[in-house]
């Protein structure tokens, strides 16, 4: 005789650079065995492809997970953790004047969602040519980032990847409509100030981020931590 079958919850959540609600279920436990194997092997690169299968399994409707924004997997996995787990999860934060390791408690609600301004993605470069640039996908993060490579010439691959479009004052180039030759030619072309321009927007991307204020349980210094992105609500 088969054993019953319980029936999972479903919740909605709203991917934050589609604007699209997508149906999911909690994770289950044979999932959070996966997640904490992953989590304890401290590979950065292991811990997100294991969020990503996971996400990939609880999510009911289709979509092409590879392609959504580093900021959309957080925001998936942290609705998912809420659902499967419990709404908090237990830290040990280092105190910035005496660096004792103290037990600080976050409450999912109290994490900040990316908030999308699509006027970021517009650079101005010179009064008139600018550049409409789109957020890497998990893909590009994790095809530009191998083996923690964090060199120029990745980070010009990165922004060559993510250029949705250039324009001047008569004329705008779809990027798809371009060779990577001759978009590697154009970053070429930038001077320092225009090259920075175009990497801020990279370092000032959306993620999940929050606020801690706690007093050091040794010193009672007052400490005001900032996390920012999946892995520091987590780690």
């Amino acid at each position: 005789m088969a054993l019953p079958e319980l029936n999972t919850a479903r919740y909605t959540v709203e991917i934050p650079s589609t604007g699209q609600t997508v149906t999911y279920r909690p994770y289950l436990v044979k999932e959070e065995k996966v997640l904490m194997m992953a989590m304890e092997s401290n590979d950065s690169k292991m811990i997100i492809q294991t969020i990503v299968n996971v996400i990939k399994s609880c999510i009911q409707d289709e979509i092409d997970i590879d392609s959504l924004a580093m900021f959309d997997i957080e925001t998936l996995f942290l609705a998912l953790r809420s659902k499967s787990v419990g709404e908090k999860v237990d830290l040990k934060i280092k105190c910035e004047e005496c660096e004792h390791r103290n037990e600080v408690q976050i409450n999912f609600d109290d994490i900040q969602k990316p908030v999308i301004d699509d006027s970021e993605k517009r650079v101005m470069l010179t009064e008139d040519v600018g550049v409409v640039l789109k957020y890497p996908s998990m893909k590009d993060v994790e095809r530009f980032s191998e083996n923690g490579d964090e060199s120029i010439e990745n980070a010009m691959k990165m922004i060559t990847a993510c250029i949705d479009s250039i324009f001047d004052a008569d004329n705008l180039y779809d990027a798809k409509n371009e060779t990577v030759e001759a978009l590697d030619k154009f970053i070429d072309s930038l001077n320092n100030e225009q090259f920075t321009k175009l990497s801020e927007f990279f370092k000032e991307m959306p993620a999940l981020h929050s606020t801690i204020l706690f007093n050091c349980t040794s010193c009672n210094h007052a400490n005001s931590e900032e996390l920012r992105g999946l892995q520091s609500f987590f780690s």
